[in-house]
Formats: C-alpha cells, structure tokens, sequence
C-alpha cells in the first residue's frame, strides 16, 4: 500500500519524464524515510520521498534540458550526490550536462519546517574543461561504501574523484571534484571514431571495490551494436 502524496511544500511534477535519478539520503524531517533526486526533460529537479511523496526542488532550465533536442539523443543525464561538502548540513549534485559540454554543480540545503522539512536550492555554479565531449554519464571513482542504508552507486566518497563518460569523442575523463583532470582514457568501439553511424558511449558505473569500470554503448540511430564493457579503473 502506497501512502497518499501529502501537500507539496514546494512544487513539482514529473510531467516532462524523469532523464536522471540519484539517492540523497535520508529525509531532513527526521524521519528517515529515503528520498531520491529526480532530474526531468525540461532541466528541472525534484525530490522523490518514500514517504511523503514529491516535492520540486529547482525549477525548469536549472541544469541543460533534453526538450527539444531531436532524435538520436539518448533520454538520461548523468546524476550524482555528494554528502562530504565543506559546509554542514549541505549537500551537492552533479548532473552532466551533454549539449553545454559542462557538469552542473547544484548545492542543497534543507529548508522548512518539520514535520514538512525537505531540501531546498542553493547556490549552483558549473564545471566545464575542453576534455568534455559530450557527457552523457558520470561516476564515483570511489563509492561511498561506509553505510549502505544511506548510499547507492550514485553517491562520492570524501574527497572521491569522478569519472566523465563523453558521448562525443568515447573518452573517459576522471577529474577532481572542482574540474582539474586527472586523466583521459579512450575507449576504442567497433566503428570508426566520430563516425556518424559509429558506436557511442551512454553509460558508466564503477565496482564497489573500484577496481572496474563498467560501460554501456549504443550505434548511433538505428546502426550499430550495443553492449556492456568492463574496463580497469585509473
């Protein structure tokens, strides 16, 4: 049995469809109910709780939307939280922004009052490097692997770098929180690089002992293969 969606302390919908998804935690009401970040088309984000229901969080055009953008483009970005920020009781998002070539960095606060307290919008700024080509995906270098309860294969380590599947040239980026780059790796598919109709990378997930990177890749339109790749990390 489903509990009924009580009334939104901040509005939200998922009327566009949900393109990226990350779990933040534990609610900030005390309840300890999960609640997940929900990245839609329109470049908005809500916050899904297990036991409240959905409220929004950031508005339209807060992150690069997928809206608009014709076929071919794969329906997803790339979502991670970040427990371990310099400032106590924030929390941050990474969302890949494919078609700005950046990752949007969107700080959280929690805001309200309990029982109704949920996280709220703070500041938001952007990483860009000229080794972003196109990133569709990105992933924990180190996954947070201290409590389980509260972290997924979307949420950093402290301090843990993190890796940039680009879409655009099939490179794997890993780079310091702030953008400084540690290191490319390119990742060789059957077809031609940059060919049109060529495989791409769409996907990436690391192993919690991050020894493995794991990929996914498609043909571009209806061409093409697709499949899974398990890589060394670096």
């Amino acid at each position: 049995m489903t509990a009924p969606q009580q009334p939104q302390v901040i509005p939200g919908s998922l009327s566009t469809g949900a393109v990226g998804t990350a779990l933040l935690g534990p609610s900030p009401d005390g309840t300890c109910k999960a609640v997940f970040a929900v990245v839609t088309a329109d470049g908005a984000i809500v916050q899904e709780d297990t036991l409240k229901g959905l409220d929004g969080l950031a508005p339209a055009g807060t992150v690069g939307p997928l809206l608009g953008r014709g076929e071919g483009v794969e329906p997803r970005l790339g979502v991670l939280m970040n427990p371990y920020t310099p400032t106590a009781g924030e929390q941050q998002l990474f969302v890949s922004e494919p078609f700005k070539n950046t990752i949007a960095v969107v700080n959280l606060v929690s805001t309200g009052i309990a029982p109704n307290q949920v996280f709220g919008l703070g500041s938001i700024s952007r990483i860009g490097s000229p080794w972003l080509d196109f990133p569709v995906d990105i992933a924990p270098v180190q996954r947070d692997n201290d409590d389980p309860k509260w972290a997924s294969n979307t949420t950093l380590d402290q301090g843990s770098d993190i890796y940039v599947a680009n879409g655009g040239n099939n490179t794997i980026v890993r780079m310091h929180q702030d953008g400084g780059v540690v290191a490319v790796r390119r990742v060789n598919i059957v077809g031609s690089w940059r060919d049109e109709d060529g495989e791409r990378l769409n996907g990436i997930a690391t192993s919690s002992d991050r020894s493995t990177i794991y990929l996914t890749f498609t043909g571009a339109r209806t061409y093409g293969m697709a499949g899974v790749l398990a890589l060394p990390a670096f």
